[in-house]
Order: structure tokens, then C-alpha cells, then sequence
């Protein structure tokens, strides 16, 4: 994925431990911006907490160092949730298309068994006692 002009790696949303990642660092922006308390700040001090956030997400999802990467010195509140916007729906396309792909592969299974092979259950059958 290209975020920011820069080459990220694709998250593997068909891997746990990636989507374990991706979720922590998600829910860590989320609880990020529900602690925010603006009252008194200054409107930099805000900017500066928010994009943290996301390079804590950029860092925890992709490396060590990323957030350097994608942002540089930046630290631009509208670049921030643009990139960060960016991997969201990057993931979640990612998971409709697997989605869609083990629907096709769970549909041609379902065709292939229910054309080619009829359910028949060998243990129905009485079992003969073994002869010597």
C-alpha cells in the first residue's frame, strides 16, 4: 500500500497475530482521542497529541521508525489522519477481497460436493464380523 508516497507493506488481514496488531495500535489511536482533553491547551498542543497517535499506530503496525518514513518531520494534523484514513480503508479492502475470496472457494466446495459426490454415510451399514 502507498501511503503518503511512500511503499508500505500490505497487512495480511488473513493473519492473526497482523490483525491483532493492526487492532491494538487502532484501539490505541481510538483511546488516544477519547483521552484528549482540549480544555486549556493550546491549539499545537493538540495538533502534536493527535499525530502522535498515529505515528504510535504507524510505528506499531509497520516498524520501528515509519512514522520518520511516511511523515519526515511533519507533524501536519491533516496529513496525520489523511495517512492514517488511507491504511483503514487499505485494510478493510483488503478483507472484503479475502472475504470474497473464501465465499467463492466456499461456494465452489459446496457446488463441487453436492454435483460430484452424493452424502452417503458408510456407518449405516451393519459391520460384518471379522472372519478366519
Amino acid at each position: 500500500m502507498v501511503i503518503n508516497g511512500v511503499n508500505l507493506p500490505d497487512i495480511d488481514v488473513a493473519d492473526a497475530l497482523a490483525m491483532e496488531r493492526y487492532e491494538h495500535a487502532h484501539d490505541n489511536v481510538a483511546k488516544a482521542m477519547d483521552d484528549l482533553h482540549p480544555e486549556g491547551k493550546r491549539q499545537s498542543e493538540l495538533i502534536r497529541a493527535q499525530c502522535t497517535a498515529v505515528f504510535n499506530f504507524f510505528n506499531e503496525v509497520f516498524g520501528e521508525g515509519t512514522d520518520k518514513k511516511v511523515f519526515g518531520e511533519s507533524v501536519n494534523l491533516t496529513t496525520c489522519l489523511n495517512a492514517y484514513e488511507d491504511v483503514i480503508k487499505a485494510v478493510n479492502a483488503l478483507g472484503t477481497k479475502l472475504g470474497n475470496m473464501y465465499k467463492g472457494k466456499s461456494s465452489a466446495i459446496n457446488n463441487h460436493r453436492g454435483k460430484r459426490h452424493k452424502q452417503y454415510n458408510h456407518y449405516k451399514k451393519p459391520l460384518k464380523p471379522a472372519t478366519k
